[in-house]
């Protein structure tokens, strides 16, 4: 079988869907070697100007499309406005097509497959937290995975169910299969590679770490009302450090901060690059992730991987993710954030319990589960 795989979001900051194509194309990589891939770095009209210089997984079975054709050909020829039988072409002689972008292509040939990846609908349960561009965009797209895929992927049993109450998507052609922590993410304990981690994003000695894209939905306004309201002995000891992509909508946080006079003690550290990924988790004395609504929320799997106790909250997807490997909070409830925070850093005791079940909890979870179940899907439609 020839299977074409969508990575058009691993190139630049490769976050949320960039991070789940570029895991199960590895883990495909790993499991599968009957079967031979095609790589798509651009897809339809999501084409990222440094798409030939993205690191996207190599195989013996695995090749890169137009991986040689110069950038502005390749946004020439996935013009938004070129017939959907050009597109199809522009999609090479594959078997099946697996789309992990929201869009949906529609075939000509009867024997191709399509198979869709849905992470959450939170451009339906929370549209003001999104650009209208985007709800559009995930919107239709939804809307049409529906109507053409022979099998819809699920990343949650959280998102599964969303996608049958709100969108009536028959629940027969759903798949759930769970995401997992990079295999490479684990507690880091060399001093030097924590010093240099340090030393890059300025970090405290002692602080709390939100590390996401930095959109409405994170809930970033409510956890830092929450720290304000923390006893400033506690603030004097520990900083909030907010970390990860630019996202959109999120010019109050820095305006709260000021507004707040919490300057001095909330660090916006900006977008942090993979290989430093572990020592940032590993620093942290808690991650916080108090998000209003997640498919899946890797991050929280990705915090207990290094052995970071983990406050987060108890909605959607969430403590499907964190099982009882965490404190549970109701993300609207300033008090209960801050109440949770305050347990967590004045517990020792409770940090380290928390700690070790993160770390089982992660170890139930796995890219190779995952490249195989989504294997089996597959199968399942050629």
């Amino acid at each position: 079988m020839r299977i074409g795989l969508d990575l058009s979001l691993v190139p630049g900051q490769r976050t949320g869907g960039g991070q789940y194509a570029y895991q199960l194309a590895r883990g495909l990589a790993a499991v599968d070697s009957e079967n031979t891939y095609l790589l798509y770095p651009t897809f339809y009209y999501l084409v990222h100007p440094e798409h030939r210089q993205a690191q996207l997984p190599e195989a013996r079975n695995m090749r890169t499309a137009l991986r040689r054709l110069p950038p502005a050909l390749v946004s020439y020829l996935w013009r938004v406005d070129r017939p959907e039988a050009f597109k199809e072409r522009l999609l090479g002689g594959v078997d099946l097509v697996h789309s992990t972008t929201y869009c949906a292509p529609r075939f000509r040939s009867r024997r191709k497959r399509l198979v869709v990846t849905i992470y959450d609908l939170t451009f339906v349960t929370h549209p003001e937290y999104h650009l209208p561009a985007n709800v559009e965009h995930c919107l239709e797209g939804t809307r049409l995975a529906i109507e053409r895929a022979d099998m819809l992927i699920a990343i949650s049993e959280s998102a599964r169910r969303d996608l049958i109450e709100r969108m009536r998507a028959p629940a027969e052609r759903i798949v759930v299969t769970p995401l997992a922590a990079d295999p490479e993410l684990g507690r880091v304990t060399d001093a030097t590679v924590l010093d240099r981690a340090r030393r890059r994003y300025r970090l405290p000695e002692r602080f709390v770490l939100f590390l996401g894209a930095m959109e409405p939905r994170k809930n970033l306004l409510r956890l830092i009302e929450a720290w304000a309201t923390l006893k400033p002995a506690v603030r004097r000891e520990t900083s909030l450090v907010v970390a990860g992509a630019q996202g959109w909508l999120n010019d109050s946080v820095r305006s709260r901060v000021e507004s707040l006079g919490l300057g001095d003690r909330v660090h916006l550290a900006g977008y942090v690059e993979g290989e430093d990924l572990a020592a940032l988790y590993s620093l942290a004395t808690v991650f916080a992730y108090p998000s209003l609504r997640e498919g899946f929320g890797l991050p929280v799997l990705e915090a207990m991987a290094c052995g970071t106790p983990v406050l987060t909250s108890d909605v959607s997807s969430l403590p499907e993710v964190a099982g009882d490997a965490a404190v549970l909070v109701p993300p609207t409830d300033i008090e209960a954030i801050a109440d949770g925070l305050l347990r967590l850093l004045e517990d020792a005791a409770l940090r380290a319990d928390l700690g070790e079940r993160g770390r089982r909890q992660a170890a139930g979870f796995s890219w190779e589960r995952c490249a195989r179940e989504t294997l089996g899907v597959y199968n399942s439609v050629v």
